[in-house]
């Protein structure tokens, strides 16, 4: 598992492109003319899982730098990234810097980016017009490459027929990873500047990500919103449990002798310098999620019984929420 991370790799296991969007961008693409570039190929699982779904193309290129299979050129190709190529579909390494630094393991110098797959991303997206990717599901809030960005699919494990149950989340092959249940997302970009990003649920269009964006509230800077606060006034519970939506606030004194510690982002205290009214932050909160279909909420690993992933409220979020509360009071 140490080697898999050292190069970020975890292959592929769930097959994305059966979904009409991919479809939508193959037709766009012109893919059964197309040589396709895979930069990370691994095991060569993307090129099975896209033949499985009655797609061709021409040909395939394959590079990894450390090949997992037959007919794969062996490249650092982060380092000296291929070209030549109009169209790219890989599922590129990911590997937080933290977490790389945490374990000991090798990081890019040349890369100001959080995590790897960013990097990897950069690159595709220089030298190739057209380019799908596999990527942690978290990147549609990180702002990056949005200019190009077309669609991009948040990819909710299934069963065969199409349904998701508490039985299958337990079992990592009904993931997209054979290692990992990280969420993930598909996201597909043109050569040109897209205007709007279509957001979608597997095969369930959610909006336009500009057209979401509408429904949250001002970003605030108020830092006389505390959160930590062994002394706050108002409780946070930010991370859904397995079975339901259950992010909510509440009176600090539900949340009883629980110890507040300065790194936590699940359980914590808020010191607000005014009276809350928490059924109306409960009300907002509710609202936001369920118009912009939690969007905006960082993906959490595993699915909840009612079959989506669990999410956190980060502090940016939450902030909005409580100070837009009060703005509204004083209005």
């Amino acid at each position: 598992m140490d080697k898999k991370r050292a190069n970020g790799r975890y292959y592929t296991r769930g097959n994305p492109f059966q979904l009409e969007p991919f479809r939508r961008w193959a037709i766009a693409v012109n893919l059964e003319q197309q040589t396709i570039l895979e930069p990370f190929a691994g095991a060569k699982d993307i090129p099975q899982l896209i033949a499985s779904t009655d797609l061709m193309c021409r040909n395939w290129a394959f590079y990894d730098i450390e090949p997992g299979a037959k007919g794969i050129v062996q490249q650092d190709t982060l380092a000296d990234f291929p070209t030549g190529y109009n169209v790219c579909i890989t599922n590129p390494p990911w590997l937080a810097r933290n977490s790389a630094t945490r374990r000991g393991l090798p990081f890019p110098e040349a890369t100001r980016y959080d995590d790897l797959y960013k990097y990897a991303l950069e690159q595709c997206l220089t030298n190739c017009k057209w380019v799908a990717a596999i990527i942690p599901e978290a990147f549609i809030r990180s702002g990056l490459f949005l200019q190009r960005l077309c669609d991009f699919i948040s990819l909710v494990p299934q069963t065969q027929n199409g349904t998701t149950t508490q039985e299958n989340t337990t079992r990592n092959t009904n993931y997209m990873f054979e290692d990992t249940e990280h969420p993930v997302g598909l996201a597909l970009f043109a050569p040109n500047t897209t205007g709007d990003v279509r957001v979608w649920r597997n095969n369930e269009l959610l909006g336009k990500f500009s057209e979401l964006q509408r429904y949250l509230p001002p970003r605030s800077r108020n830092r006389s919103i505390v959160f930590n606060d062994p002394k706050g006034n108002l409780g946070l519970f930010a991370i859904d449990n397995t079975v339901s939506a259950s992010i909510r606030f509440c009176p600090p004194a539900e949340l009883g002798a629980y110890r507040v510690r300065n790194q936590c982002r699940s359980i914590t205290k808020i010191g607000v310098p005014w009276d809350v009214d928490i059924d109306k932050l409960n009300a907002k909160l509710m609202d936001i999620r369920e118009k912009t279909h939690d969007v905006f909420l960082t993906a959490f690993k595993g699915l909840r019984r009612d079959r989506y992933y669990r999410r956190r409220l980060d502090w940016a979020l939450a902030r909005s929420i409580i100070d837009g509360e009060n703005s509204l009071l004083q209005m």
